[in-house]
């Protein structure tokens, strides 16, 4: 066979290699056009809560679950985290009568009768009087009372960190749906399915990334929102529970037993 021949045979399959990958690449573009544009359509007609948490996966469930426990804590905060039930006016006011009159034993059963965080407060005076019933000790009892007022400002202080807590988490859990999305989009391009089935996958996968990451962003910003809301409600609270519990206090100088 002449060198002529050769060249002309191997230049007319290079010809159809170059047709059929020409051909291929023509298919494999209209197929990823025809799912993008089916995965968009449908995306823009049916972007509801539930089609959310269809294609958000299994993690779309522990966010919503966490929003759930934002606003029961946000409720229960609103509930708890009020004037009439940290220093409620009747317990004040009554606790400074006794202590004006000087009963000590009347100022002890409107403490116990209560079950606020002043009464506990003031209680913590009551306790450290009748340990020197003789001598009114001022800075001894004030001392007693500012133990017990941080120790119940604690205890608010970290039932309210458990809102945070939420929001802090709930990012990281959508973090954590928009890297699951990712691998079973990559997990779908490296398998042996055909050009339509593995353009179907990358569009789940991407889908289940952005809306676990959208709702874990949603829940973290709403939650540490509530958080400083609530924040700056319990410090003026605390605030104006110590000038009340001061106020008893002061009428405490001539208590007797």
């Amino acid at each position: 066979m002449k060198l002529s021949e050769c060249y002309g045979k191997g230049l007319v399959a290079l010809g159809t290699l170059a047709s059929s990958a020409a051909v291929f690449a023509q298919e494999a573009g209209e197929a990823v056009a025809e799912a993008a544009a089916k995965a968009g359509g449908e995306a823009g007609t049916q972007l509801t809560l539930r089609s959310l948490m269809e294609q958000g996966g299994w993690i779309m469930n522990v966010i919503a679950l966490l929003s759930i426990v934002a606003v029961a804590l946000i409720i229960f905060y609103l509930l708890t985290l009020r004037a009439n039930v940290l220093y409620p006016k009747a317990f004040i006011h009554a606790a400074q009568d006794a202590a004006e009159a000087g009963d000590l034993d009347a100022l002890k059963a409107i403490c116990m009768d209560s079950n606020s965080a002043a009464a506990k407060v003031v209680m913590a005076a009551v306790e450290q009087t009748e340990a020197n019933p003789k001598a009114f000790d001022y800075d001894r009892v004030r001392a007693a009372m500012e133990d017990e007022g941080s120790r119940q400002g604690g205890v608010l202080w970290q039932r309210l960190q458990y809102l945070m807590d939420v929001g802090v988490i709930s990012p990281m859990v959508g973090l954590l749906g928009t890297v699951w999305g990712m691998m079973v989009s990559f997990g779908g391009l490296e398998s042996g399915l055909s050009i339509i089935n593995k353009a179907d996958a990358l569009a789940n996968g991407v889908a289940q990334a952005m809306y676990t990451t959208f709702g874990g962003l949603i829940v973290g910003i709403f939650s540490m929102a509530a958080y400083d809301i609530l924040r700056g409600r319990l410090m003026k609270l605390l605030g104006n529970m110590e000038s009340e519990c001061g106020s008893v206090l002061r009428r405490m100088t001539g208590l007797k037993k």
